[in-house]
């Protein structure tokens, strides 16, 4: 974020990090894919002016 001279703030760029619990490991490579899939198609994210970033985070639920 950053602020004007005025005092105004505004978003410079936002930094997504989504957790994915997955039951199995062999889930984690399309999770991503999908994950990236709805990142891309995002009506939020493609409608802010700044850039919307994504680090997903994919992990396996073991119980």
């Amino acid at each position: 974020m950053e602020e004007g001279n005025d005092g105004n703030g505004r978003f410079t760029e936002v930094m997504l990090k989504p957790q994915v619990i997955v039951k199995e490991a062999s889930m984690i490579e399309k999770a991503n894919a999908l994950h990236e899939k709805a990142h891309h198609n995002c009506f939020i994210a493609n409608s802010c002016n700044f850039p919307v970033r994504h680090e997903a985070y994919c992990t396996v639920n073991h119980s």
